[in-house]
């Protein structure tokens, strides 16, 4: 399928469906196999949605895990972002909606839901005596931003 400019935002020919679902089927690897508590799809446009839903809850299926849709009526109206939380247990998502119930926003709060978000997650018995860490932390873009979404749209603004 050739990419057109609904698909793409991106300066090469990155089909913007494609971006997605290969994005969510990483993350979705993390969760299944418990390296992450819970993950996120990239932010995408509310209008993307039909276009993943399908593919995404089959991937999500194949993977053991789930999906629920965040619609973020806490951001800006004026650019409306969505994502899919992806988790496998329950209570993750339970505990992901007790911190969105306080009004934070993981686009606007990141560091209140850094412990469901990290890599590193520790299951089990002892599990409160470790302390995962990373060997080296590297400066970072957020490539899901320059190919998804437009200029000035991440990060998010909350709403007025």
């Amino acid at each position: 399928m050739q990419p057109n400019s609904s698909e793409t935002t991106s300066a090469g020919p990155i089909h913007r469906t494609s971006f997605i679902l290969g994005m969510i089927t990483a993350f979705a690897e993390c969760v299944t196999n418990e390296c992450k508590k819970i993950a996120f799809s990239p932010p995408f446009y509310p209008r993307d949605y039909a276009r993943i839903k399908t593919e995404a809850e089959a991937i999500a299926e194949d993977l053991g895990v789930h999906l629920w849709l965040e619609t973020n009526p806490d951001l800006s109206s004026d650019t409306p972002l969505n994502w899919l939380v992806i988790y496998k247990f329950d209570q993750v998502l339970e505990e992901y909606q007790r911190l969105r119930s306080k009004k934070l926003n993981p686009g606007l709060h990141f560091d209140a839901f850094f412990n469901l978000l990290s890599y590193g997650a520790v299951w089990g018995d002892g599990a409160e005596a470790v302390t995962p860490r990373m060997r080296e932390q590297r400066p970072l873009k957020e490539a899901f931003a320059r190919i998804l979404l437009k200029p000035g749209d991440w990060p998010p603004a909350p709403a007025r």
